[in-house]
C-alpha cells in the first residue's frame, strides 16, 4: 500500500498547508494535565500533529485523551502554531528531552523528521507515526487514516456519479512534493482511468499551496474549459478555494466538487450545494487508535492481523509487512450527515 505523508489540518480561514486546516495553539509541549496516572504507572504519551489549535487535530486530541486516561497513561498533544517542519522537529526532541515513554508524530516532512525519530528510538523511546507516515523512518507502527487506494478511489466515484461517468475534470492539490497528496491524486486518477474511461482529465494536476491559489486554479481550469464538469480538491487548504470558484462561477450543482476535507472546513459549501460531498474518517477514532497502538507496544505486545479496539466500532487491521495499521475505510460526507461532525 501506498503511504501518507500528511493529515487534513486546515479549516476555513486560516490554515497553513495541511492535510485536510491556523487559529490559536501552542508552538511549545507540556505536559497535559487531562491525562492521569493509573495501571501503567501514569506514563507519558504524546502526538506531535501538523498544526495544533485547529478542528482536525483538536478532534483528534479528544479521542485520544479519552483513551489516555481509560488506559491509565498522561497525554500531552503538541505542534506547530502554523506548518512549520522545522519546528515540528523542535517540539519532538523537546518531548524527546523531557522522558516521554511513547510519542506519536504526523510528520509535515519526512526527511527532517526521521533523524530525530532514530535519536528518540535510541533512547528506547516507543516512537510511532499516525494521520502522516515517515515509511523510511525507524517509526514502529504506522496508524493510516484508511489506504490511499481507497481514498483515492472513493473521492473519484463521488464526482463520476454526478457526472455521469463522462466529461472533463481537473484537480487541485497542494504542495507538489508532499507525498501524501500525491498518492490520493495517483490512485483517484488510477481509478478514473480504469472505472470511467469517458472522463478526462484536463490542464494536468494544479498545484497550490493556499485556499486563495486554490481558488485561483480553480476559476484558471473553468475559464480554459467552459464544459468542465467535476473537480477534485486536495486537501482542506484548496477545498474551500475550489468550492468558492465553482460558488462564483455561478455554477454550484452544475459542476461536481469532492475531495478531501474536514466536514467543518467544507460544510457550507457541501449545504450550499457548490460541493457534492467531501471524504475524511472518524478523526476522533484515529485519536483512540493511535494512543492504543502506542499502549501495546509499551506494554511489549505484538498487534494482530485483526483487532478489537475499545472506543472503537469494527475490528482494525493490521499488516505487519509494512506495519502499518488501517482505521478503515474511508467516511463520505454529504448534505445528509455533514452537520453532525464538528471537526
Amino acid at each position: 500500500m501506498r503511504n501518507i505523508k500528511a493529515g487534513i489540518v486546515a479549516t476555513l480561514s486560516a490554515f497553513a498547508l495541511a492535510a485536510c486546516s491556523t487559529v490559536g495553539g501552542s508552538a511549545s509541549p507540556s505536559a497535559a494535565p487531562d491525562g492521569g496516572g493509573g495501571g501503567d504507572g501514569g506514563k507519558k504519551v504524546a502526538f506531535v500533529s501538523q498544526v495544533e489549535g485547529v478542528p482536525y487535530f483538536s478532534a483528534f486530541k479528544q479521542g485520544a485523551t479519552e483513551t489516555a486516561k481509560s488506559l491509565g497513561m498522561s497525554y500531552t498533544q503538541a505542534g506547530p502554531a502554523t506548518a512549520d517542519a522545522t519546528e515540528q522537529v523542535r517540539i519532538f526532541n523537546s518531548l524527546v528531552q523531557q522522558g516521554y515513554a511513547a510519542i506519536a508524530v504526523s510528520p509535515l516532512d519526512p526527511r527532517s523528521m526521521n533523524p530525530a525519530i532514530a535519536a528518540a528510538r535510541k533512547k528506547g523511546i516507543v516512537v510511532i507515526t499516525s494521520d502522516a507516515d515517515a515509511p523510511d523512518s525507524e517509526r514502529q507502527v504506522f496508524v493510516q487514516q484508511a489506504t490511499d487506494a481507497a481514498l483515492g478511489a472513493t473521492v473519484m466515484d463521488q464526482i463520476a456519479a454526478k457526472m455521469g461517468g463522462q466529461g472533463k475534470y481537473g484537480i487541485v492539490s497542494g504542495a507538489a512534493d508532499t507525498q501524501t497528496f500525491n498518492s490520493w491524486v495517483a490512485e483517484a486518477r488510477e481509478r478514473q482511468e480504469a472505472a470511467y474511461p469517458k472522463m478526462q482529465l484536463v490542464g494536468g494536476v494544479r498545484y497550490t499551496t493556499d485556499t486563495a491559489q486554490a481558488l485561483k486554479e480553480a476559476q484558471d481550469l473553468m475559464t480554459a474549459n467552459p464544459d468542465l464538469k467535476g473537480l477534485v480538491a486536495v486537501p482542506s487548504t484548496a477545498v474551500p478555494g475550489v468550492a468558492q470558484a465553482v460558488q462564483n462561477a455561478g455554477k454550484a450543482g452544475q459542476i461536481a466538487v469532492s475531495g478531501f476535507g474536514s466536514p467543518k472546513t467544507a460544510r457550507t459549501y457541501v449545504e450550499s450545494g457548490a460541493m457534492t460531498s467531501t471524504v475524511l474518517w472518524d478523526v476522533p477514532q484515529l485519536g483512540i487508535l493511535t494512543v492504543w497502538a502506542m499502549k501495546q507496544l509499551l506494554d511489549g505486545k505484538q498487534i494482530a492481523a485483526d483487532n478489537t479496539v475499545p472506543g472503537l466500532k469494527q475490528p482494525v487491521k493490521y499488516d505487519a509487512g509494512d506495519k502499518t495499521l488501517v482505521l478503515g475505510p474511508p467516511m463520505v460526507f454529504t448534505k445528509s450527515n455533514i452537520a453532525q461532525f464538528d471537526y
